[in-house]
């Protein structure tokens, strides 16, 4: 097979008439910019708070990020497109995005929740000696000295979102809103003739997380390997 730079061109621009991987590039980038910094927020948020819950009292509430896990996304399809649907928000970036901020919480609050009951004591006890409520404590303490698991469960769920389809492919409607997971299979179809491009787009579709791995996968690996879910 002989090397075709224009290949990546026309994947770029799109063929004609349609639009290329520049538009779902730029749909993914919104989408992973809003989900993944929402999510790693209220994340660590509810996982240490819930460490100042009484023990019954927080293995109460871990059981429900927990279940939350189990539950199928398929499962949610068509509760997802009525709710869009009704708001009018259907084959919008902004909405999908806060969406998977939401589908993301579950696994944020269980591993930063495991990190958050491992820390250290001694350093909560001086900042409550030097007046600190809880708030600023997290804010000013705890938060500071937790980016590597906080790092480690954004790489991970950025993953996610960067190659999620099936919500995706229901509530992006139009070409002008697609991700790039979703604008591959429409892509397809469109230059079925012609493999070229498509598997240039596919080529181009990679680069970003496999460069976002290759710089951080010892954050993943060490950020992940934290212990028990619900103590």
């Amino acid at each position: 097979t002989d090397w075709a730079p224009e290949n990546f061109k026309e994947a770029w621009g799109g063929p004609p008439g349609g639009v290329g991987f520049s538009v779902y590039f730029k749909n993914s980038a919104i989408v992973a910019l809003i989900a993944i910094p929402t999510s790693a927020a209220v994340g660590a948020l509810a996982a240490y708070f819930t460490t100042l819950l009484a023990p019954n009292l927080r293995r109460n509430f871990m059981v429900f990020p927990l279940l939350a896990t189990m539950l199928p996304s398929i499962a949610l399809l068509i509760p997802f497109f009525q709710v869009f649907n009704s708001f009018g928000i259907l084959s919008n970036p902004f909405a999908l995005g806060l969406l998977y901020a939401g589908l993301s919480l579950p696994v944020t609050i269980l591993v930063l929740h495991a990190f958050f009951l491992e820390f250290p004591k001694e350093l909560l006890e001086a900042a409550a000696l030097d007046g600190l409520g809880s708030y600023r404590t997290f804010t000013k303490i705890v938060i500071r000295l937790s980016l590597s698991p906080l790092l480690a469960i954004s790489l991970l769920n950025i993953i996610w979102v960067w190659g999620e389809t099936q919500i995706g492919l229901v509530l992006l409607l139009s070409k002008e809103s697609q991700t790039i997971p979703v604008g591959i299979l429409t892509f397809q179809n469109a230059l079925k003739a012609n493999p070229g491009p498509i598997f240039a787009g596919l080529t181009l579709a990679t680069i970003p997380l496999t460069l976002i791995y290759l710089a951080f996968y010892k954050t993943i690996n060490k950020g992940i390997t934290m212990g028990g879910i619900i103590r």
